[in-house]
């Protein structure tokens, strides 16, 4: 038994070792944050179920508003930072939203 304890474990760890971070992998995580690199994001929902007719929505505002940057500045940052391995910066804001 422990045999196989020290077989697997070795083994374990390194499967569950963090991966390095790719330029490709980089661009493709920021491409997905892109859409709030002005400081205002929201959505809009529309369903049908049991209940009836629901809909809904939100607008998040956050402190990139006070400070915007283009598409190729956000995206630049982004990947620069998470190449590097440093943690997204901490934001603050406010989500209004409603459903009926």
């Amino acid at each position: 038994m422990i045999r196989v304890v020290a077989i697997v474990l070795p083994l374990a760890a390194v499967a569950c070792a963090p991966q390095p971070m790719t330029l490709e992998r980089a661009d493709a995580l920021c491409r997905e944050d892109l859409r709030g690199a002005d400081g205002v994001s929201g959505n809009v929902g529309v369903g049908v179920g049991t209940g009836g007719v629901r809909a809904g929505g939100s607008v998040t505002i956050d402190d990139r508003v006070l400070n915007p940057q283009t598409e190729e500045e956000f995206l630049a940052d982004c990947i620069a930072r998470r190449v590097n391995g440093e943690p997204a910066p901490t934001r603050f804001g406010i989500t209004l939203g409603g459903r009926t």
